[in-house]
């Protein structure tokens, strides 16, 4: 009896570190340095080093992403925002994609670790994958062609419009 007692606790907690490592590596520090993984962030400030979860980290200097700098970051602006973690389907095939979620600077706006071409001061996130700021329109972190960003607003499900167009998943509605 204490022999299957042993043998469940030891499979649970091989199931707990399977479980940790199968979602991707995490920040640790240790004696002064920082890792993630098994890899050293040799930029990292391990005084001031936080952890932000989904692979983002900041320290005084620096905001990284699963153990890279992201440049042009400003750590002392820079925010996380949460995200659900639903995953949406790419229209070339069907594969779910992960959502990775807009965050923007003080100057920058961020689409996972993509810097994309948006104004931040007037950036705003629609819903349903959609953003704009006053001069364009975004699905996903990719640019929506030709769409007017002044009257575009997300009806639901994929759906949006503007004064002239409809757009299914980012796609202008024909």
């Amino acid at each position: 009896m204490k022999q299957m007692m042993m043998i469940r606790r030891l499979l649970i907690v091989m199931v707990m570190v399977w479980s940790a490592t199968a979602y991707g590596q995490r920040y640790e520090t240790e004696r002064g340095r920082v890792y993630f993984g098994h890899e050293q962030v040799a930029q990292a400030d391990a005084r001031s080093f936080v952890d932000l979860g989904c692979g983002y980290a900041k320290d005084c200097n620096n905001v990284y992403l699963n153990g890279r700098v992201l440049e042009f970051v400003d750590p002392a602006t820079f925010r996380l925002k949460k995200h659900d973690t639903w995953r949406h389907h790419d229209d070339r095939d069907d594969r779910p994609m992960p959502q990775r979620g807009y965050f923007k600077t003080k100057w920058n706006v961020y689409y996972g670790d993509k810097k994309i071409d948006a104004v931040a001061n007037s950036f705003k996130e629609l819903g349903g994958g959609y953003a704009k700021d006053a001069f364009n329109v975004f699905y996903y972190g990719e640019k929506v062609n030709g769409a007017v960003a002044s009257s575009f607003e997300y009806k639901g499900n994929g759906y949006a419009q503007d004064a002239f167009d409809a757009y299914y998943r980012g796609r202008k509605i024909e």
